[in-house]
């Protein structure tokens, strides 16, 4: 029972919508008031040529005042005309949340003017009169219909002329003055409808021009259900009441009427057919509300997943912006008051993966609420994953985050996370959010990994690095066009003899504007942003050309090896790019060693694997970087098959006074020589370090004792001068 009752109030139009739903269907009609409009000023245009060529020029050919003849036979089209013009324009410059024009308020002004006016002169024409052949009631029903046209006619121009000054002067949406002239217009096609198809009855004719109001009117403009049954009802059935007062009376028998010395003949059957339209029109428009109300829905689905986050609700990324750009356009006062914030959970990653990403949207949505709620009427947004935006201003911001930090804090009580909070102070109202916020997001990362550091704000010396951050991403190719990226070599020697034996390919940025850029100034950048193989791929190919230079000069040759970084596998073919270098330039494969770091090889086991082995398969020499620098050092080893194992520097750190250092070390020596594979440890910087490590058995050593990374040139300058000797020996 309660769902007939529900299937029956949602098709007779009694369901609760929604503001969106009311607003769209408010604004469909509109649109179909300007259409409406539109055809009335054509009909009008039309009819008026009309009268002009059929009743004005005979006239005045005959004599007539022309004057006299175009208020006599044109005045009432001037007004219809008048009245759609108005209705179209008031339609067409119809914007909910904008202001009105100068332009479009004078224009509607004047048009509503007129129409007033002009209604109001029309009004005082004689109205019609009772004769042999028209009754009092005939009279008194023309007469009806006439002022009621009047009336709703001088309605929509008031209508025009007071929405016109109230958007424009206050900007308000008054959204009964759009209903009073949308139903204004309806009455008015009615009671045109009704007064011209009775006049045309008593000559003879059809009532098609009834027919063709109703129509107009049902199926254009669209109501709730009940609504349309009742201006339907009241149209359809007061019109019939009105044609059974015609000469005596209408029935459902066959009846012949004389008009005017002519049989008319109403039967059953027109009677029939009558309310069979009525029905017809009626059950069109409940299905042309049904299908506008789930276009309603389906636009408001759409309109929802464009805006919001799908998972929190909070504005999406792209939604945040827009608002966020308008929202700091029309500030005012002191704009340094506020910020955009870029909001990071800590360790958010190991609660998902212990937690289950059920349990991760879960904590996701309880944040973002508690976000809202903590910055009240601010705008919050979520750019992905757990990362947030916010524009607030700064007064009581560290509270604010200091109370979210609690409340993440203390959401699992197993799992430590907190938040990391970078802030971007605006600092006029034309920047572009955009840009804000990846400031804030820079600032935010420069406190990733400390727990106790809630809140950071973007400054000067930030700004000078993230501008440079900037340079970098955006030169990248500039840079490896123009030969900014040069290679610069460490020497690597044998730690029993001293002598040269390679050398690592370091890269180094020469920038004509920032002069030359150090490794940690543009790698992790490029890492970040996925373009690090742009600039492996250079530094491949100059230390190729470089040791092919030196072969044709005849110089003494030694090795080189290159770093690989993890993404050189997944974005380009990091092996096959090599070979074709070393191809191009016809270099020996044996002076090329591939420098692997232990942390890339944690990540995608397989695929990893497969570089490798096809590295080896190649002829190169394969090296294990940085060992001993992460948690997996042990398990690489046991899964890859490496020539040399280059042990981190940091071991050496306070070498002589550590025991433990040194026995690890010794350890890890015997250990490779025992799976077969070399050693070499590089940080050396004193001769103690040397002795030490050429006693425990470590085949190489590199570092600052032996040689700082230089260009080329100040290589082999060492090397002519005699401060290094090339061995006759790669391994």
């Amino acid at each position: 029972m309660d769902k007939l009752s529900g299937s029956l109030a949602g098709i007779l139009g009694f369901e609760k919508l929604s503001k969106y739903e009311k607003d769209y269907l408010h604004d469909a009609n509109i649109r179909s008031c300007s259409y409406m409009g539109f055809i009335v000023v054509l009909l009008e245009v039309w009819m008026l040529i009309r009268q002009i060529y059929s009743k004005i020029i005979p006239k005045y050919q005959a004599g007539g005042d022309l004057f006299g003849l175009f208020v006599k036979y044109t005045s009432k089209y001037w007004l219809f005309l008048l009245i759609g013009l108005g209705l179209m324009l008031f339609c067409l410059f119809y914007q909910r949340d904008r202001k009105l024009s100068k332009g479009r308020f004078i224009t509607l002004l004047v048009i509503g003017t007129a129409c007033m006016l002009y209604t109001a002169v029309l009004s005082l024409e004689a109205f019609t009169k009772t004769s042999d052949t028209i009754t009092p009631v005939m009279a008194a029903v023309m007469n009806t219909m006439l002022v009621s046209i009047y009336v709703f006619l001088f309605v929509i121009g008031a209508s025009i002329v007071a929405y016109a000054l109230l958007k424009y002067l206050k900007n308000r949406n008054v959204v009964a003055l759009e209903y009073v002239a949308i139903i204004s217009f309806n009455l008015v096609c009615l009671a045109f409808g009704v007064f011209v198809s009775y006049s045309d009855f008593w000559g003879g004719k059809e009532i098609i021009c009834f027919l063709t109001m109703v129509l107009y009117v049902g199926c254009l403009l669209i109501y709730r259900p009940y609504i349309s049954a009742l201006i339907l009802g009241v149209s359809f059935f007061g019109f019939y009441h009105i044609l059974l007062t015609f000469q005596g009376g209408l029935t459902f028998a066959k009846q012949d009427i004389v008009i005017s010395g002519v049989t008319k003949q109403i039967t059953s059957g027109d009677t029939v057919n009558y309310i069979t339209f009525f029905i017809s029109l009626t059950t069109i428009c409940f299905a042309i509300y049904r299908g506008r109300l789930n276009e309603a829905r389906k636009s408001k689905a759409l309109e929802k997943s464009a805006k919001e986050d799908s998972l929190t609700g909070l504005y999406n990324y792209s939604y945040f912006s827009e608002l966020a750009e308008d929202s700091i356009r029309n500030l005012t006062g002191d704009v340094s008051e506020n910020v955009l914030l870029f909001i990071d959970v800590h360790n958010f990653k190991a609660f998902n993966d212990q937690r289950g990403f059920e349990e991760g949207d879960k904590f996701l949505i309880a944040l973002g609420k508690t976000i809202s709620d903590l910055f009240g009427d601010s705008l919050c947004g979520r750019q992905a994953d757990d990362h947030f935006v916010v524009l607030t201003k700064s007064e009581g911001l560290t509270e604010k985050l200091n109370a979210l930090n609690d409340l993440v804090h203390d959401y699992d009580k197993e799992i430590l996370m907190s938040i990391n909070c970078g802030s971007y102070r605006l600092n006029s109202n034309t920047e572009d959010p955009r840009i804000c916020i990846d400031r804030a997001r820079y600032a935010t990362q420069l406190i990733k990994n400390r727990f106790q550091t809630v809140h950071v704000e973007y400054d000067k010396t930030m700004s000078e690095a993230y501008h440079k951050r900037l340079y970098v991403i955006n030169n990248i190719d500039n840079a490896v066009n123009n030969g900014w990226i040069v290679p610069f070599y460490q020497p690597v020697v044998w730690s029993d003899t001293g002598e040269l034996c390679g050398c690592e390919a370091l890269a180094r940025w020469m920038d004509p504007v920032y002069g030359q850029l150090f490794p940690n100034e543009f790698i992790p950048v490029l890492e970040e942003y996925r373009l690090i193989h742009k600039l492996d791929k250079s530094i491949f190919e100059s230390a190729c050309r470089d040791l092919r230079e030196a072969i044709d000069a005849g110089k003494p040759v030694v090795p080189v090896s290159l770093n690989f970084s993890r993404l050189d596998f997944e974005l380009m073919d990091a092996a096959t790019e090599l070979d074709s270098l070393v191809a191009k330039y016809r270099i020996p494969k044996d002076l090329i060693h591939v420098e692997v770091t232990e942390s890339a090889l944690t990540d995608n086991f397989t695929k990893l694997n497969e570089a490798m082995n096809r590295i080896q398969e190649m002829g190169y020499s394969l090296w294990l970087d940085d060992f001993g620098s992460g948690y997996s050092s042990l398990n690489v080893l046991k899964d890859y098959q490496f020539d040399v194992v280059k042990i981190d520097m940091r071991f050496l750190s306070n070498l002589e006074n550590n025991e433990k250092a040194r026995t690890l070390i010794d350890c890890i020596i015997q250990m490779a020589n025992r799976i077969h594979m070399l050693t070499l440890t590089e940080g050396v910087e004193t001769e103690k370090q040397a002795e030490f490590l050429n006693q425990i058995g470590c085949g190489r050593l590199q570092g600052y004792l032996f040689g700082k990374p230089v260009p080329k040139a100040s290589l082999y300058e060492r090397i002519d001068k005699g401060e290094l000797t090339v061995s006759d020996k790669c391994l």
